[in-house]
């Protein structure tokens, strides 16, 4: 059985062993080798191969993920993965997952994998067979590991250096076309650990992730937190489904541009799609901009199946199925209802259904009454039932 066992990378250390004589009679000295943490082999007093105690990488289960990723692995779908604490895929590091993989996360470690800026993640589920990251708890409930965090080199209003919120690597640039990798049918469960006192993990975080990163056929389910958030960049993201979210199922900021198209998102907490410009300095550009279509949102999302706030952005949303809210479309903040007030929301068609009996299409009282539609449609594809992408590789619906 093939096993993987992660060790960090270090620089090889060359050794110098001088043999001395005098004469053709004298002594030869023994040749004594030095322990090295690069020479491939348990000695001195490591409690591993090249790892621990005077090596100053850690040593890691079988099977185990953890640490720093600086070349290419592939994982083997007939074993069962531990994320043990944070994995960062660093710039040159590549990580393969294949279609039936399953890994597994420690509760209570903030355990989450991440892609840093120039690092690459390349998730291969097939549609009967995804990859899943899930908790290893025996009775996992939501926010037992952190979940997936990808950064890349696309633009952001956030500046060409910032920081992310969550591990605290860079993201962002001016590549906007810069890919990440591929996420193909993956189902991510149990995330939205604390991060810290004030942040908590989505299961998908993209950091300025570029348009030649792949999003497609995901799905976020029991999360403490958002279930996708897309903090600038211009990734699209399509055949997205969260499942019963403590907060958003979506939430885009930080000047995203791009598309998404057929998301089905039901139990979400707070918001259904929260958009947003920038939570620091709402009147940042560039602005939070894209077109969305065929969405299902499923109550209850007691802020609104779509809010705005803290700037609102720039959006065109196409046939739009809600059902049991008791607030359609959310708008905060002077910024945000000042976009509404000069045409920058287009929403056409959003249908109402199954409402609640406090029901309001808006709380927004400016004087654009036509920034939204109502009409009939299918949303995802089958209004509030599960569409028919959806079937065979997500649960919980």
């Amino acid at each position: 059985m093939k096993y993987f066992q992660h060790r960090l990378t270090f620089v090889i250390a060359a050794f110098i062993i001088i043999l001395s004589c005098t004469s053709d009679d004298a002594p030869i000295e023994d040749v004594v080798m030095e322990a090295t943490c690069s020479d491939g082999i348990q000695n001195g007093n490591e409690t591993g191969i090249d790892c621990g105690w005077s090596c100053s990488n850690s040593c890691f289960a079988v099977n185990g993920l953890e640490g720093m990723l600086v070349r290419r692995e592939v994982l083997d779908s007939s074993i069962e993965y531990r994320l043990t604490g944070t994995l960062i895929i660093r710039d040159g590091g590549i990580l393969e997952i294949p279609a039936g993989t399953t890994i597994k996360a420690e509760p209570g470690t903030n355990a989450s994998i991440v892609v840093a800026q120039g690092g690459k993640i390349y998730i291969y589920g097939q549609p009967d067979n995804p990859v899943v990251i899930t908790s290893g708890s025996d009775n996992p409930a939501p926010g037992d590991w952190g979940g997936l965090v990808i950064c890349g080199k696309a633009k952001t209003n956030a500046g060409n250096a910032a920081r992310s919120s969550l591990v605290d690597l860079f993201y962002g640039g001016d590549f906007n076309t810069d890919s990440s990798g591929v996420l193909r049918y993956l189902r991510l469960e149990y995330t939205g650990a604390n991060y810290d006192e004030a942040t908590k993990f989505s299961a998908l975080s993209l950091f300025g992730a570029g348009s030649f990163t792949t999003v497609e056929y995901v799905q976020s389910i029991y999360g403490q937190g958002d279930g996708f958030t897309i903090h600038g960049g211009t990734v699209n993201a399509n055949w997205l489904v969260a499942t019963d979210h403590g907060e958003n199922a979506v939430s885009l900021n930080e000047g995203w541009f791009g598309k998404g198209e057929f998301w089905y998102l039901s139990g979400a907490e707070k918001t259904g799609i929260n958009i947003t410009n920038n939570r620091d300095d709402a009147s940042l550009s560039p602005t939070t901009q894209g077109n969305i279509s065929n969405v299902s949102i499923i109550g209850p999302a007691s802020q609104g199946a779509v809010g705005f706030s803290q700037g609102g952005g720039i959006m065109t949303v196409d046939s739009l199925y809600t059902s049991t809210m008791s607030l359609g479309i959310g708008v905060t903040g002077a910024e945000a209802i000042g976009k509404i007030d000069l045409g920058a929301v287009n929403i056409d068609a959003i249908q109402f259904d199954s409402v609640l009996s406090d029901f309001v299409p808006t709380d927004y009282t400016g004087p654009n009454t036509t920034f939204y539609t109502e009409g009939d449609n299918l949303g995802a594809g089958n209004g509030s039932e599960i569409p028919d992408w959806a079937i065979g590789w997500t649960r919980g619906i």
